[in-house]
């Protein structure tokens, strides 16, 4: 439906006026010349209605002219009404596809940004568990230092219990010897023996304590060595599992990055298709202003068929002095070469 604004005649005065200016008069200028208003479907209605009302305007009592004048008109309809579709269908056609290939690139340009973040997360967590492990195989050090610190005091104190066994041994020898002497002396010195004999069995006994608190003091170290060695097991296997996430990430990083170089040749291709595109817009914008040169030609045949209807009908007339003919011609030259200018244009 056309707007009230746009009626026929307006469009045919601006379209006068261009052809006055030797102007094409396309949609697009004729929409300039009547101030960048209405809608190009409006105007080309209009156009198309004007121009099939001048291609009827031919002197009908002319076989001849009748037939140029409806076969020129077909022409040039068709010709605008091919061209026009054809470029209406490519600009869409285009822009739908740079619209895709947009779309198409914001989301591989944020699946990339997120597979960046990522990496780093990976890298992050890798460097965090390479700190750990090296804090675990310090204190495993550690441990192992203090392990064999604790070692060697359990093999002073095994020396040590060792020393003090072969003291009763020899206070047990020495006990056997005196009781042997005893039993010579036993009638003249009981009383004596008997000292002795308390002295010595305090002495024992001392020495027994002792043995009982070394023992005790033993199995109290060799406890700490086996929760030692507990403890360093609990620590190989932690070391061990924390090597083997460092492997997985180490892994998964890799995947990353080769999905990265993935991702970028795609991105490379996407480019690549969008200057391919670039060309076939250049190339439709080549068969654009051929079309152009196509439509000046009509023009031009459309001037030159008006020009001898109007001579066919001034002699018709009996109006065909030399004068009048000459006249007609040097019109008809002008007209001629109006329209080469306007196809150069």
């Amino acid at each position: 439906m056309a707007r009230g604004g746009i009626t026929q005649p307006l469009v045919e005065d601006a379209r006068k006026r261009l052809l006055a200016r030797n102007v094409r008069p396309s949609i697009d200028a004729i929409r300039a010349e009547l101030g960048n208003t209405g809608s190009k479907t409006t105007i080309s209605n209009h156009l198309k209605a004007i121009e099939a009302r001048e291609s009827t305007r031919l002197d009908d009592e002319a076989l001849l002219s009748n037939h140029v004048t409806e076969l020129v008109g077909r022409l040039a309809r068709q010709l605008r009404q091919d061209a026009q579709e054809t470029i209406e269908q490519a600009e869409q056609h285009h822009k739908a596809e740079i619209a895709s290939l947009q779309e198409t690139l914001k989301a591989q340009t944020a699946e990339i940004r997120q597979h960046q973040a990522q990496n780093e997360s990976l890298t992050q967590e890798r460097d965090a568990l390479q700190a750990d492990v090296r804090w675990l195989q310090k204190a495993l050090s550690t441990l192992e230092g203090d392990n064999r610190a604790q070692a060697q005091r359990i093999e002073s104190l095994t020396e040590q219990v060792q020393d003090k066994q072969r003291q009763v041994d020899s206070l047990e020898e020495k006990h056997g010897h005196a009781r042997e002497a005893l039993e010579h002396y036993r009638g003249s010195v009981q009383e004596q023996r008997e000292q002795d004999q308390r002295r010595h069995e305090q002495q024992i006994q001392q020495v027994q304590e002792e043995q009982r608190h070394l023992q005790q003091a033993l199995a109290v170290k060799r406890d700490e060595q086996a929760q030692a060695t507990r403890e360093i097991t609990r620590l190989f296997t932690e070391v061990t599992e924390v090597r083997k996430q460092s492997d997985q990430l180490t892994q998964q990083l890799g995947e990353r990055e080769r999905e990265n170089r993935r991702l970028a040749d795609k991105t490379v291709r996407l480019e690549q298709q969008a200057a391919a595109l670039r060309q076939r817009k250049t190339a439709l914008e080549k068969q654009q202003r051929v079309n152009d040169q196509l439509k000046a030609r009509v023009q031009q045949l459309e001037t030159e068929l008006s020009v001898k209807n109007e001579l066919l009908d001034r002699l018709s007339a009996g109006n065909d002095s030399d004068e009048t003919i000459r006249g007609l011609a040097d019109k008809r030259e002008k007209k001629s070469q109006n329209s080469h200018k306007a196809l150069k244009k």
